[in-house]
């Protein structure tokens, strides 16, 4: 069996120059700004689902017609509250990137842009899954609704 070994070497021996650091700065400014435009979002979100919380709750109890339905309003805010939390998480994941790939260039400290740019990974990650996931209900749904 072939042990595939691990190290720190440089794969392809690049290395940032001046050009590329500021087209990863500009990167950065971009990447920061929309998370905290997202995280100002996700904040008047909960704002707003705390506050009309009752209302929701209420109107589901209501439209639905039923005392054993009345729960289906609290369930909708739970997974409101859900969503929001992994919002919250992948916007986490792309300041993090942004700041860490900008103060590492700032030091050029290799280890620290190695660790933004992970983190960015990550954020592609999640949301590649999710974008699958968000496919594949709206195919069953579309299946659904033909059968």
């Amino acid at each position: 069996m072939m042990e595939q070994q691990f190290s720190n070497e440089p794969l392809l021996d690049l290395q940032v120059d001046y050009d590329s650091g500021n087209k990863f700065n500009e990167a950065t400014r971009w990447a920061k700004f929309l998370a905290i435009i997202c995280f100002v979002g996700i904040g008047l979100m909960l704002l707003w689902v705390t506050i009309a919380g009752f209302a929701i709750r209420r109107a589901f109890s209501t439209i639905m017609g039923g005392a054993d339905l009345d729960n289906m309003g609290g369930i909708l805010i739970a997974v409101v509250i859900v969503v929001l939390g992994i919002a919250t998480f992948v916007m986490i994941l792309l300041y993090r990137f942004a700041t860490l790939v900008k103060r590492s260039i700032q030091i050029q400290d290799q280890a620290m842009f190695d660790e933004g740019i992970k983190n960015l990974k990550n954020y592609f990650l999640i949301n590649g899954i999710l974008g699958l996931l968000g496919l594949v209900v709206n195919l069953l749904g579309l299946v659904g609704n033909i059968f």
